[in-house]
Order: C-alpha cells, then structure tokens, then sequence
C-alpha cells in the first residue's frame, strides 16, 4: 500500500487541528522544558569535567553541578509528567503505555513447563 501523495499531505496541513488552546500553549511549554532539561544535562556533565579544580566552600564546583543540577532535572521532569497529565492526555497515555511496554519486558517470566518430560528415554 502506497503512502499519502505529495498533493494530499499539502492539503491535510490545511485542515484544522481538533486541539484546543490549552494543549498548544502547553506543546509550546512542552518544548521549551525539554530543551531547557537537554541543556540542563550537557551543563552538569560539562560543568562536573570541567570545574573539578575550582572549590566553594570545601567543595568542588563539579559537586555543587550535580547538588544544584540533579534536582533541577527531578524537578523539570516532574512539571512535564504533571503538565501532560493536566493539559495532553493523549501524551500521558503514550508515557504510561511506553513504561507498561518497558515493564512487561523485563517481568519474571514463568519457569515451570507446560508439558514437563515424565520419562526420560
């Protein structure tokens, strides 16, 4: 089966989304957090390697990155999870389909056989 034509992507951008206002300021939000997250992370590595010499009281600036930073991080990830339970749904559920999915994967999986060997030849 074929995908859309060139011609029929072009005019379903013309359809309006079914989206209210809400989750577009919230997608917009949304996108700056993670971005805000990402650069988070690559400063506190950064900051960890380089800043390893220098110290503010007793303590190395690569420590006080990750007792600043980690935080921080926690807590940007939690305004995320919270503002797509409040305001997307439809992302909630694919996070909580995609940990389910995640979950099951590494479960104990059953040991006893279903037809076990009564005798052995």
């Amino acid at each position: 089966m074929a995908g859309k034509s060139i011609a029929e992507r072009i005019a379903a951008l013309e359809d309006p989304d079914d989206i209210s206002d809400a989750q577009e300021i919230w997608a917009t939000i949304k996108t700056v957090l993670v971005i805000i997250r990402v650069l988070l992370f690559v400063a506190i590595i950064a900051i960890s390697e380089i800043m390893e010499q220098y110290f503010f009281k007793q303590l190395s600036l690569a420590i006080w990155s990750l007792i600043i930073g980690i935080p921080i991080f926690l807590i940007l990830s939690i305004v995320i999870i919270y503002g797509d339970k409040k305001f997307d749904p439809a992302a909630d559920e694919a996070r909580k389909e995609s940990a389910d999915k995640l979950i099951s994967k590494y479960e104990d999986q059953p040991t006893a056989l279903k037809h076990p060997i009564r005798k052995r030849v």
